[in-house]
């Protein structure tokens, strides 16, 4: 009895993760899941000059790359998508291990405080970039 129990579960199990199986091609990401993700990887851009200033439209590169390397970024709420501009509610968090690019030279926490503000992004050719991205 026992068994079949086992047996049944297995095959149940089986069926439903099968289910999809037939698609070739992953899903593709939504305008949101983008933007979101131009946000949330902010920081690890941050490390090299040339990734970071690839985040951001032309023009709007902030000065301060370490400030943002050393931070991490949350979206925490709803995104306001107007054509090809959204804003998003980013928290902004320290404590994130920053080595600025340079593992060698010795690695550092951030104590950043946390705090909460808007970003804007615009969409540049199917890819959603930061135009105003405040720390402070």
């Amino acid at each position: 009895m026992k068994t079949k129990l086992c047996l049944a579960i297995t095959m149940t199990v089986l069926a439903i993760t099968s289910v999809g199986c037939g698609s070739s091609a992953p899903p593709k990401p939504t305008d949101q899941q983008n933007a979101f993700a131009s946000v949330e990887g902010l920081g690890d851009m941050a490390g090299d000059d040339a990734s970071f200033a690839k985040a951001f439209v032309a023009g709007a590169v902030p000065k301060n790359r370490k400030d943002y390397s050393e931070r991490g970024y949350e979206v925490v709420g709803e995104a306001t998508f107007n054509g090809d501009t959204v804003t998003v509610p980013v928290k902004i968090f320290g404590g994130v291990h920053s080595t600025g690019g340079n593992e060698r030279a010795g690695a550092s926490t951030s104590t950043a405080t946390e705090t909460e503000k808007v970003w804007t992004l615009i969409r540049i050719e199917d890819k959603w970039k930061l135009k105003d991205a405040p720390l402070s």
